[in-house]
Order: C-alpha cells, then sequence, then structure tokens
C-alpha cells in the first residue's frame, strides 16, 4: 500500500512510487492497523489519511 494525496492506496504491484507499508491482507489486522493509528506513523505524516479505499480491497480480498 501507498499513501498519496491523503489517501492510503492499496499497491499489489509494489510498483507505486514513495514510501510504501505493509499491511497483511485481512479485516483483523487493518482494523487493528486502524485503532493503533498506524497508517500515519508507517508513512511518516502528520494527521489522518483516508482508509476507506484500503478497507474495501483488503474486505475483498479476505473473502
Amino acid at each position: 500500500m501507498t499513501a498519496s494525496g491523503g489517501l492510503v492506496l492499496p499497491d499489489p504491484d509494489r510498483r507505486a512510487p514513495g514510501r510504501g507499508a505493509h499491511l497483511h491482507p485481512s479485516i483483523e489486522c487493518f482494523d487493528l492497523a486502524v485503532r493503533r493509528k498506524a497508517f500515519p506513523r508507517a508513512f511518516k505524516v502528520p494527521g489522518p489519511l483516508d482508509v476507506t479505499g484500503l478497507r474495501d480491497y483488503v474486505a475483498q480480498r479476505d473473502k
């Protein structure tokens, strides 16, 4: 996954420019990362990030 313009986006090919982060493709890991506010820390950005697109992607992969 990668962060761009305040959004956290899936990057399954690991080719997007910039800082990337890894997340297990399960809803449990995603929810834990949100509760711990791990996304801003992983991408070293101040403030909250929109993770709705990533949540949808993880939900589809977790089925």
